[in-house]
């Protein structure tokens, strides 16, 4: 073929024509490790070599499909022709196989005449800045994250607590000048009392200083404990608060990539440790840092060569902590990591205990949850180990001015150079320099797991959020719901929609039909906006609903799920979920409505009968019943049913069938059912098959017709007499 190169040239592409596509790859057209690049524009498919030089080239008219060969250690992109030819366009290593994949379907999606939709970004797994290991895929890297900006934020939340705030810094500021007083009184009873067995009255002088010194201190920590508690539960409820907020409002996406126990530990675990720092390692920090500096100036003050030689043990100090800060960070951030993964199986096999003793795997879950328990055990003794290790080292140096003030403090004494008193002030400010330094280790643990634990809740602050509040148009819907050539997939590569149209007038009722993955309940999802089309448009009303208020759209559109979600509260609570403040009458009528009342006053404390978990005290038909006066109550313009009744037995079904009857009147909606024949009063049907529309038509049509639909029916049918026969005999 005349347009097909398949021989090295030496013609350089001028670039003219916008590039859709444009991979690397990581071997040469001889099989050696090299460098080659595969671009992709709208009319063309070339593969360049290292110097910009083509090889290949192949018009995308000409392209009948795209695979990829696999090879030892790696693959080649093929692309056959419409004549029936296979052209060999690039060969790469299973480094970037799978982008290679998405590149081949991108090139059929343009070959075929369809919109580009592939997703050439791989989920991170390593730091793009230091080339670590990442701790979760497209996560923080907690070696690169900038601790002095996180602190700053931490330290954001004492913010409507200033004046608590600045009582801590002055009472810290006051202790520290109160606590250098005790070692001056002393050295001076030491030098002019006990020396010279003289100046009684000057011993009780002191005393009644020391005494109100004492007498202050006390009623100082006993505000200073009062105001520590206080901060202690508003700060932890503060970082609750911030964190389960961010969760509530952030995208459906986000939940689809993590696991419901690893995004509750952020919300205990994490935020206790970063409390904690705010509550003690804080306070502290004010406290023992002025503590150091006072003494530090009074040891000068004292004896300089002396305070010379007892301090200099401290920069060793700061250095080991210094060195091992940002390793022990890393390690306490996969320690949080641990308890992510120990806490999600917990709550995954609690949720699931009826399962568990449904197939006695009781003891399956324990071996689960004690591989779990031992990861984050050994995750634990490692980090422990490794600090206690630090912390000896540490000691070793801060205990070491002890003796030095022995050897330099002795000999001073023992040439006159230094009074008994002074000697004694200078081993009592040695103790207090002990506290800090031996503080500093334990802060260096209380800071880098509250960096760590910071970290991930920020993770969840950042993430961005659905659009709520004031952005968009307030309106009442009407309820008119209309596709326009919708394509969308949960991985953009792979579409679950493809071309969707069709338009639902407002009172009407659709039916989605279709095969397991269909798409039916994608579509649901994107009429409640869960999820957006990635092309086309979606309008309610004529409007594009991305242009509505999504608080304002919500609040209109209700939901009965196949598995109805009930809280745990009382069922008149449950019911007026949808209507905060709905009165007593209005609950009892969407009861009705619903057919639930009877059974509802059958209970012994009726409408404030408690529900249990997910409505664990009700039955599957009580709950689905409930969930639908609480639909009704909510009287939403745009109604969606999933499998309402696909779980409950044939006289329960007959009272949802009538419930929903009352339910959809006046209301534009959307209804999905496993037993096609549930479906015969909607205004029409909408088969879908692999993400587009197969036929749209009444029930009786599409039987005439004889399709996808009628097909469909054929098949439950024949299920259903196969089933009857089983269980007859």
């Amino acid at each position: 073929m005349s347009s097909v190169i398949t021989t090295t040239a030496v013609v350089k592409m001028p670039g003219l024509e916008k590039i859709l596509i444009s991979l690397p790859a990581d071997f040469a057209r001889d099989g050696r490790f090299g460098k080659q690049t595969l671009e992709v524009t709208a009319t063309v498919v070339r593969a360049l070599d290292a110097q910009g030089n083509l090889s290949v080239s192949i018009p995308i008219s000409e392209i009948r499909s795209a695979r990829n060969e696999p090879l030892v250690g790696g693959g080649r992109m093929e692309v056959e022709t419409k004549t029936g030819n296979i052209i060999p366009l690039i060969t790469y290593s299973l480094t970037v196989a799978a982008k290679f994949s998405e590149a081949a379907r991108g090139i059929e999606q343009l070959a075929k005449g369809e919109d580009l939709m592939i997703n050439l970004k791989e989920e991170k797994v390593r730091c793009p800045k230091c080339d670590r290991l990442l701790p979760e895929k497209d996560g923080i890297c907690p070696a690169c994250v900038n601790r002095g900006k996180t602190l700053l934020r931490i330290l954001r939340f004492l913010k409507p607590y200033k004046y608590q705030a600045i009582f801590l810094a002055l009472a810290s500021l006051t202790t520290t000048l109160l606590n250098l007083v005790p070692p001056l009184i002393q050295g001076r009873l030491l030098d002019t009392v006990f020396r010279t067995h003289r100046n009684l009255p000057e011993l009780f002088n002191l005393m009644v200083i020391w005494f109100g010194i004492l007498v202050f201190s006390s009623v100082l920590q006993i505000l200073n404990g009062r105001t520590i508690a206080y901060l202690a539960g508003n700060i932890a409820a503060d970082l609750r608060s911030a964190v389960y907020r961010s969760i509530e409002f952030l995208q459906l996406t986000f939940f689809d990539k993590k696991q419901v126990g690893a995004i509750a530990s952020r919300v205990t675990s994490d935020t206790d440790r970063v409390w904690g720092f705010l509550v003690e390692g804080v306070p502290y920090l004010l406290l023992n840092g002025l503590t150091l500096i006072g003494v530090s100036v009074m040891l000068f003050w004292l004896q300089p060569m002396l305070a010379i030689c007892i301090l200099a043990p401290v920069p060793l100090v700061f250095g080991i902590g210094a060195f091992f800060w940002k390793p022990m960070s890393q390690m306490f951030h996969k320690v949080g990591q641990k308890w992510a993964r120990f806490h999600t199986h917990l709550n995954e096999s609690l949720h699931g205990i009826r399962v568990v003793k449904a197939f006695a795997k009781e003891d399956t879950e324990y071996s689960k949850f004690k591989a779990r328990n031992n990861e984050l055990r050994d995750a634990g003794v490692s980090v422990d180990r490794r600090w206690y290790t630090i912390f000896g080292a540490m000691s070793f140096f801060t205990t070491l001015g002890n003796l030095i003030c022995w050897l330099v403090g002795g000999y001073l004494v023992y040439k006159g150079e230094l009074t008994i008193g002074k000697f004694w002030q200078i081993n009592a400010y040695l103790m207090l320099v002990y506290g800090p330094l031996q503080w500093f280790s334990a802060v260096n643990q209380w800071f880098s797991r509250a960096m760590a634990g910071a970290e991930r809740i920020f993770e969840i602050m950042d993430t961005d959020a659905e659009q709520y509040g004031d952005r968009g148009i307030h309106k009442a819907i009407v309820g008119e719901v209309q596709f326009e050539n919708v394509r969308f997939g949960y991985d953009k590569s792979n579409p679950v929609l493809k071309g969707i149209n069709f338009t639902a007038a407002p009172g009407e009722m659709i039916g989605l039909v279709g095969k397991s993955g269909a798409g039916k309940s994608t579509t649901i999802n994107l009429i409640c906006r869960f999820y957006e089309p990635d092309v086309g448009t979606l309008k309610i009303d004529g409007i594009d609903y991305r242009e509505i208020a999504l608080q304002d759209l919500r609040e209109q559109i209700g939901i009965v799920l196949q598995e109805p979600f009930l809280f745990n509260g009382t069922i008149g609570e449950n019911i007026a979920y949808g209507k905060p403040g709905a009165s007593m009458d209005e609950v009892i009528e969407a009861a009705r409505a619903a057919n639930a009342h009877t059974f509802i006053l059958s209970k012994p404390d009726g409408y404030d009968t408690m529900v249990g978990e997910r409505g664990s005290k009700l039955s599957g038909g009580e709950r689905q019943r409930i969930s639908i006066a609480r639909a009704i109550l909510h009287n939403p313009r745009i109604l969606i049913l999933d499998e309402a009744t696909s779980s409950v037995d044939v006289e329960t079904e007959k009272q949802i069938q009538e419930a929903l009857g009352r339910l959809v009147q006046g209301r534009t909606t959307f209804a999905i059912a496993h037993r096609l024949s549930t479906l015969r009063n909607a205004s029409r049907l909408i088969v879908l098959d692999k993400g587009q529309i197969a036929e749209i038509g009444t029930h009786e049509e599409l039987m005439e017709k004889q399709g996808a639909f009628y097909n469909l029916v054929q098949s439950q049918t024949a299920i259903n007499e196969i089933i009857g026969v089983g269980l007859g005999s």
